[in-house]
């Protein structure tokens, strides 16, 4: 069988979508400073958190109790350095990955039972976490200059892991600063220093470089879902820990520097090039990265009308050809139902009906169980909305003005 498919596909182009919405001076002014941005309820609201958690507190709280005996686990210099022997990243990364896995279930289920029983064993974790040389996987230490997969104390490296869970540590520090400075403050000051340390100075500092910040990116070079995954994570750490109004405007304006390299190497028709699996991780990490910018900005900056940005989301639902199938290509599966939180936010975002009843349509109920803290808050705030949602997907006509594909079989 031959298959020949001809596209008429745009070229990069330098749109810049984020910073025409707002240079740095504009962005100055709107910046909402001292984490007032922040919806949820403080540690001590238990009406607040009740409400948020609802009928799926207990389950949060029964995952944190296999949690209390948890013995945190050593990476060891031979973990990382079994990647350059053998190229197993499973040595290195499965008792770290355990280890992260352990705090966020500690960290949700003190937010749902807030009766202090969990924060012994999470500044356990939040403290060998700390002692840790780097957060970065063995398999992506490699980009270190001395290209080893053992970390370099004097080199410090953000990578996808590395974001995640310095974001959702920084959402470990705002919710429960105060409480584990009851226990003792340096566990707090270690904390906020390390954070600081691994990722908002390293990103700040314009010696470094980053490749997927893709500042050095050419018309050629392929900027992938790296970019807005890490840039959702620095940014979240920034907002949630800097309080100081030009350094915190400053931050997040480099990152709609590095955004829009990714917004300008992406067609106008929205496809995720990496294909549908990987979805949830490009587009969907963009939709986070511009929610969370819309949210510290009271939503003076946003991309949400535009049109492009919807195509990005609704990519989801016409790549999807029903019974879990989905049209892939490239590396990614052929099976994908998709994160249906993510999904209807999107949708409600860019006001995609077709976006919000596909959601529903995906939607198994689940619990997520990973590293990604603002995608589980987020996922909390929206989970009755998108029960009540009808379930639908019934894929458009062609959209005018984007490019048909031609196939000849």
């Amino acid at each position: 069988m031959l298959c020949f498919c001809s596209v008429k596909a745009s070229a990069y182009s330098e749109r810049n979508l984020l910073q025409h919405t707002a240079d740095l001076k504009q962005l100055k002014s709107v910046v909402i400073t001292n984490q007032k941005w922040v919806s949820y309820p403080v540690y001590t609201d238990r009406q607040g958190w009740d409400k948020l958690f609802a009928s799926m507190k207990e389950t949060y709280i029964k995952r944190g109790e296999k949690q209390l005996n948890y013995q945190w686990q050593v990476v060891k210099a031979t973990d990382y350095i079994e990647f350059e022997r053998s190229g197993s990243r499973e040595a290195m990364e499965k008792p770290f990955g355990e280890n992260n896995l352990a705090i966020v279930d500690l960290l949700l289920a003190e937010l749902a039972e807030g009766q202090g029983r969990f924060l012994p064993q999470l500044i356990n974790g939040v403290f060998h976490t700390c002692e840790m040389t780097s957060w970065v996987l063995a398999a992506h230490l490699i980009t270190q200059k001395v290209h080893r997969s053992l970390p370099d104390h004097r080199e410090q490296l953000i990578d996808l892991t590395s974001g995640d869970l310095s974001s959702m540590l920084a959402w470990t520090y705002y919710f429960l600063h105060t409480e584990f400075d009851k226990v003792n403050p340096s566990i707090s000051i270690r904390l906020r220093h390390e954070l600081e340390e691994r990722t908002i100075k390293p990103y700040m500092n314009e010696e470094n470089y980053y490749w997927w910040q893709a500042f050095r990116a050419t018309p050629t070079t392929m900027v992938n879902n790296w970019n807005p995954w890490c840039n959702s994570n620095v940014l979240q750490t920034m907002m949630l820990l800097e309080n100081d109004p030009d350094k915190l405007a400053a931050g997040i304006y480099r990152t709609m520097q590095s955004v829009d390299c990714f917004l300008n190497y992406i067609h106008a028709d929205g496809a995720c090039e990496e294909g549908p699996s990987y979805w949830g991780h490009a587009g969907g990490k963009l939709f986070d990265y511009l929610d969370l910018l819309s949210e510290n900005t009271g939503g003076q900056i946003s991309l949400f009308d535009n049109p492009m940005i919807k195509n990005i989301g609704e990519y989801i639902s016409r790549s999807y050809i029903g019974d879990g199938w989905v049209v892939n290509f490239a590396d990614a599966s052929a099976r994908g139902e998709g994160d249906a939180p993510l999904i209807y936010r999107f949708g409600k975002a860019v006001h995609s009906e077709e976006m919000m009843q596909f959601a529903a349509t995906m939607n198994k109920n689940r619990l997520p169980r990973n590293r990604d803290l603002y995608r589980t808050l987020k996922m909390l705030e929206i989970r009755d909305e998108l029960a009540a949602t009808k379930p639908a997907h019934i894929t458009p006509p062609h959209r005018p003005g984007i490019p048909k594909l031609s196939f000849a079989i």
